[in-house]
């Protein structure tokens, strides 16, 4: 078994390696799954707990509230006695024989209620008790002091208890239909009828609910030790330190969870006691059964980390035997370098013999990071590239996505790239590289210096050939920028002119084919003068039709035909531009915020004349809508104007919207959303306001009558006239002229 146990996969550190990575990927998300769903029961169980202790609790709280609810309605019975009320209004003329009827009357209230034990009526007038069961007793000789001195309290609430030793005591002020009472009714309820009360006579044996007093004592029907045990709690301040919330508590040497809930009004505080016992049990029941379900799992996972394990190990296993020249197994400190060494042999041959070398060397050579110019031709030669002519030109070729989502693919530059090479190669002695995402470069190798026409023709039957190809089934257009062949030092400068050229890519047109030697010479150039005053008269006009033609006309006599240097152009649509926001500001409009639609800088992201003809067109219809909603606004602006004047005006009149509409000369629904909009109050407000003002101001200058002010500002009922000014002021016109 051990030799088995070898052979397989325990002297192989890789493997083990694997298998323990498998395990691991196996593990984290158990042990995961298996916290949160620990943790999902246990806030299960507390919350089953908490749900059954509450109804406990609002049981028991229920069935105070019901006892305390007899009692003031016993209490209010007793105040609709006659005698009852003659006892304590006039003490003095109340017999034996009255009181002995009224202790009747009280003996026949309590014997049809059980849960009393015994009745004092107190009379304040005289001090005098009158109990239901002893008879009659002057304060001094009654036998309850204590219940004598809480009633003497000078400060004491209306209705308050207090907790005896074997009773619980309810006194209440009575008669309850009296605003000052003169006597007090003392109820006696034993402590048992008390509890059996609260619990409703079917309290469980897992409930512990014990009734604390607003002193801190302990009313419960379990053992006194236990009593004292919560009265020492809350003495303390050790728990139980707020309502609401479920604590765990240890109560000689047993834990519980306490739930507390303090009854609003009268000071009491239920506190429902649940044995941790019972929470530890079925918490242990159900990890024991998740426990199981885990271990299952783990095992089903460790199978299966190990047939990967043992998947995945075969191919190291045979790459190591085919490295290693034998078919027996290295020592695991050899796996991993053998490999290693194997791969880095690999990498070196790679290096060695990539083809992209050249395309790097390219690169180089026209980004000028060759130092030793003189090396160029040889160092050519060393990555292949055999030319037999000692002149170079530089072959720069754009292009654009026709499509936008086209450019997304990371493949098509290669690929765009290789039909370009491919094609030229056809026609002339070329090699290439990319140099940008869409910007390749070329040199290409010719017999003499300077561009001749038949080298030219070379160039255009390619160029045709492959933007026939890059449109029909690229989605590509290309531009072509040539310089002129010199000796391959120099090669770094025909691109660098090319660079530049590149910066004017707003004027060439989106195919085309510029060489640099048809831009040396400069002709006279002729701004377009006419045509700019026609562009600012149809933009000042606000004639969109007019300021096409004018563009069309411009990009016609210059930009598609025109052999005018690049720079020149561009510069000249800079002026042109300029020109026309320039007529704006001596116009006297404020174009603060036209400035940062029209930025015209921006047309050097321009990548053809097609674009910048967009730019152009795009730019003068947002100065022409500029125009038109100052326009608009001034329009706007003076219906407003003459809106308010004519309130102002009118403003003691009666005025409705549609009236002021029609005296406008608009709809009354454009005259409010206009009025509303420009002023940010509607013409009902705004005319309210003003009326309002000039009130005051009749307020404080005349004594005319309300009715006569409110008539002067147009307001007919004069009730209309306070309810408005108050609305607005604060206050009535009669207190505002007292206050003035």
């Amino acid at each position: 078994m051990k030799g088995f146990t070898n052979k397989l996969f325990f002297n192989r550190s890789l493997f083990r390696k694997q298998l323990l990575s498998y395990l691991i990927t196996v593990l984290i998300p158990i042990t995961m799954i298996v916290s949160v769903y620990a943790y999902t029961i246990n806030e299960d169980l507390t919350s089953q707990i908490e749900q059954t202790s509450n109804a406990s609790i609002q049981r028991t709280s229920k069935n105070l509230d019901n006892l305390i609810d007899q009692i003031n309605y016993f209490a209010l019975q007793l105040s609709f006695l006659p005698d009852m009320n003659n006892m304590l209004k006039n003490p003095t003329g109340f017999t034996l024989y009255d009181y002995y009827q009224l202790k009747e009357q009280l003996r026949s209230q309590i014997n049809s209620n059980d849960l009393f034990y015994s009745v004092y009526i107190y009379s304040a007038l005289n001090e005098r008790f009158m109990t239901s069961n002893e008879g009659l007793f002057d304060a001094d000789t009654f036998f309850d002091q204590q219940a004598l001195s809480q009633i003497r309290k000078e400060e004491r609430p209306h209705f308050w208890y207090q907790v005896r030793e074997d009773y619980v005591t309810f006194y209440k002020d009575i008669p309850v239909t009296e605003s000052k009472p003169l006597g007090t009714l003392v109820i006696n309820m034993e402590k048992k009828m008390f509890l059996n009360t609260m619990y409703n006579l079917n309290i469980g044996d897992e409930e512990r609910i014990f009734i604390v007093d607003k002193s801190g004592f302990v009313i419960s029907s379990h053992p006194q030790v236990e009593n004292e045990a919560i009265h020492q709690v809350i003495s303390d301040g050790d728990a139980l330190s707020s309502s609401g919330t479920m604590q765990k508590i240890v109560l000689n040497h047993t834990k519980y969870f306490a739930d507390i809930a303090s009854m609003k009004g009268n000071g009491w505080t239920l506190v429902n006691l649940i044995p941790y016992a019972s929470y530890k049990t079925k918490l242990f029941e159900k990890l024991s059964k998740l426990l199981v379900i885990v271990l299952f799992v783990f095992l089903i996972g460790l199978v299966i980390a190990y047939m990967f394990a043992v998947k995945m190990y075969n191919p190291w296993k045979k790459m190591m035997e085919v490295l290693s020249g034998v078919g027996v197994n290295k020592p695991s400190s050899d796996e991993y370098m053998l490999v290693s060494g194997a791969i880095s042999s690999m990498m070196a041959t790679i290096k060695q013999n990539e083809p992209v070398m050249k395309d790097h060397l390219i690169s180089d050579i026209l980004r000028n990071k060759i130092s030793d110019k003189e090396t160029i031709s040889t160092r050519l030669e060393q990555v292949g590239l055999m030319f037999n002519e000692v002149n170079y030109a530089v072959i720069v070729a754009v292009f654009d996505d026709l499509q936008s989502e086209d450019a997304e693919d990371p493949q098509r530059n290669l690929l765009i790239y290789s039909m370009v090479l491919e094609t030229l190669k056809a026609y002339l002695p070329v090699e290439g590289t990319i140099l940008e995402r869409n910007k390749l470069g070329f040199i290409v190798n010719l017999p003499q210096k300077g561009m001749d026409a038949s080298v030219r023709q070379l160039i255009h039957q390619s160029y045709a050939e492959m933007n026939a190809v890059g449109q029909g089934e690229l989605n590509v257009s290309l531009q072509f920028i040539v310089s002129d062949a010199d000796a391959p030092e120099r090669l770094h400068l025909a691109y660098e002119q090319i660079r530049r050229m590149l910066n004017y890519k707003a004027v060439i047109n989106r195919n085309d084919i510029v060489f640099l030697q048809d831009h040396k010479s400069e002709l006279k150039f002729v701004y377009p003068l006419s045509l700019q005053k026609q562009l600012i008269h149809a933009v000042a006009t606000m004639n969109r039709e007019k300021a096409n033609q004018c563009i069309v006309e411009l990009f016609e006599q210059y930009i598609y035909t025109s052999k005018y240097p690049l720079e020149k152009l561009q510069g000249m649509i800079v002026v042109l531009m300029s020109s026309v926001l320039n007529e704006l500001l001596k116009d006297g409009h404020d174009i603060g915020t036209l400035n940062e639609e029209v930025d015209i800088l921006k047309l050097n992201e321009c990548q053809n004349n097609d674009e910048l003809h967009q730019f152009m067109i795009t730019h003068i219809h947002k100065i022409i809508a500029f125009l038109e909603t100052l326009q608009d606004k001034q329009v706007t602006n003076l219906y407003v104007t003459k809106t308010i004047i004519y309130m102002e005006e009118h403003y003691a009149s009666p005025l409705s919207i549609t009236e002021i509409a029609e005296r406008i000369g608009v709809s009354s629904g454009h005259l409010s959303r206009t009025f509303k909009a420009e002023i940010g109050k509607s013409m009902l407000e705004y005319l309210t306001e003003f009326r309002i003002k000039k009130s005051k101001e009749l307020l404080s200058a005349r004594s005319d009558s309300l009715q006569e002010i409110g008539q002067a500002v147009g307001y007919h009922d004069v009730q209309s006239f306070i309810r408005f000014f108050k609305k607005y002021e604060g206050m009535t016109p009669g207190e505002y002229r007292k206050s003035i």
